[in-house]
């Protein structure tokens, strides 16, 4: 079941994307002029800050693939039970059919 149609969804992921990367290069250009004058609290709080967008970043990357991996695991241990409940550990059955 379609909500959207196709154009209409891509219009809208396209100006997603391009008013994230007008946040992005907002944020971006602010903060060489809070490095120049700030504390040491300051500059603790950015690379906080910036350790939880990679945190965040490598667990978005990270998730996904051991579930993709969980998948992989499950399809290899189906094909090998399936084979040992056949009595077939090569997979090639002889001319007599068994």
């Amino acid at each position: 079941m379609k909500l959207v149609p196709d154009k209409t969804q891509a219009r809208i992921t396209g100006s997603l994307i391009v008013a994230l990367a007008f946040v992005v290069i907002a944020c971006v250009s602010g903060v060489g002029e809070t490095f120049r004058d700030s504390g040491i609290l300051m500059r603790l709080f950015l690379v906080f800050v910036g350790a939880l967008f990679v945190g965040a970043i490598i667990a978005v990357q990270v998730i996904p693939g051991l579930i993709t991996l969980d998948g992989m695991m499950k399809g290899i241990s189906s094909v090998s039970r399936k084979k040992v409940a056949d009595g077939d550990s090569s997979g090639i059955r002889n001319k007599s059919g068994k």
